[in-house]
Formats: C-alpha cells, sequence, structure tokens
C-alpha cells in the first residue's frame, strides 16, 4: 500500500495547521494539481529528518521544514495534510514503517516470532524509538494522528505477529487458549509500554530476554 493511497483514504478536510488532523470522521478530497517536483520533495523529506535530529515532534513545524527545504508552505500542504504526514513519509525506511516482510519458509514458527519480536525491538531504540513515542504522544489528542499511526505502523506489526501465532497454533508450537489478536496486543504492550515510560527500557538485556518470554507465554497458553 502506497503512502498517497493511504493517505487518501485516512486524510479529512479539516483546517491543516501544525497540529495534524481534527476532524477524522470526514474524508478529504484526493488533492490534485501539478504533480509533486522529485527535487522539491526530497528537500522537503531530507529537511525534515535533519530537523527531527534534534527537534521533537511537538516543536517541528511546517514552516522550520519548509524554511529549512527551501520551499514555501503551501508546496508542503499541496502533498501532505500535516507535519505528521511528512514524518511519517521521511522516516518511513528508517523506522521501518513498511509492512514487516515474512520471514523465511525455512524458518520455524518458533524462530520465525522470535526473530519478529527481536526485529521489533531493536527498530524502537535510539532515535527512531523517540520519533515513535512522539507520534503516540500526539496521537492521544488527534484521532487523526492515530489513524495515520495505525495505518503505517501499529496494525501492519499486529498482524505480522498476529499471523505467526495462528500458525504456530495450527502446527502445534504455541498453545491455543489464547486468540492470536489478543495474544498480539500481549506482546507489543510491554514494548509500546517500555518506550513511553522508561529511559533505558529498550535496552540490551530487554532484547536478550523478552523474545524468550514472549515464547514461553505463547507456548504455555
Amino acid at each position: 500500500m502506497s503512502h498517497a493511497y493511504a493517505l487518501n483514504q485516512i486524510q479529512t478536510d479539516a483546517t491543516m495547521d501544525d497540529g495534524g488532523l481534527s476532524s477524522p470522521n470526514m474524508a478529504a478530497p484526493v488533492k490534485s494539481g501539478r504533480p509533486r517536483s522529485e527535487e522539491s520533495r526530497k528537500a522537503i523529506l531530507d529537511a525534515t529528518r535533519r530537523l527531527m535530529l534534534h527537534t521533537p515532534l511537538r516543536d517541528l513545524s511546517i514552516e522550520a521544514i519548509a524554511r529549512k527545504a527551501g520551499v514555501g508552505k503551501t508546496t508542503i500542504y499541496r502533498w501532505w495534510p500535516n507535519k505528521v504526514a511528512v514524518v511519517i513519509e521521511a522516516f518511513s525506511d528508517q523506522l521501518d514503517l513498511h509492512a514487516p516482510h515474512l520471514t523465511e519458509v525455512s524458518m520455524t514458527t518458533t524462530d520465525a516470532l522470535m526473530a519478529q519480536v527481536d526485529k521489533m525491538i531493536r527498530h524502537l531504540r535510539g532515535r527512531n524509538g523517540r520519533i515513535i513515542a512522539d507520534i503516540m504522544a500526539e496521537a492521544q489528542a488527534d484521532e487523526g494522528v492515530m489513524a495515520l499511526l495505525q495505518a503505517f505502523y501499529m496494525d501492519a506489526r499486529k498482524q505480522s505477529l498476529q499471523h505467526l501465532v495462528y500458525q504456530g497454533q495450527r502446527n502445534g508450537e504455541f498453545g491455543a487458549v489464547i486468540a492470536p489478536d489478543i495474544a498480539a496486543d500481549m506482546i507489543m504492550g510491554p514494548v509500546f509500554f517500555r518506550l513511553l515510560t522508561t529511559r533505558d527500557g529498550l535496552d540490551d538485556r530487554f532484547i536478550e530476554d523478552y523474545p524468550v518470554t514472549v515464547l514461553n507465554m505463547i507456548r504455555g497458553a
């Protein structure tokens, strides 16, 4: 699913501001007009990445992005509804916002699940985790931002974990008491709780211990 397609499903016709979308229940018309200039697009995304190195999302503004990119605000608003959408596209590769790749067929479901949990934690360490945490904080007050976060990050991860739990239950590697969707929530919950509430929650010890804890929980369920 492309960024442009997904954003057209999520965007609203609310007034554009730096805070995000304010009327998530109203569908926005698809943006029309001249195609994006690839040079301007790259400049905007590069400027956003550089600003986010030292600027929290709450302090980031469309004005600052436009100034650093050397473009007008209207150029940015022609292509993105708000600053969160710009940040999501700017960091799509770094944050692994695309749907996770399925693991190799030769791997057992147990190995695949542990690898997926390990990958999720590692992607949330350092700057990447700070950006996701900032987006999650914005999402608490803005349903439109929450929709973007769900569409581009949370849903793909939950579905991947849910699928692995389902496969493991079918082939007998995991217990079948917990529903796969609830199991996925149980796996993701502690990771994001630590990301949001502790300074060094996703440290080396957690990376080493947590996938094993997940496996013990799912096997014994």
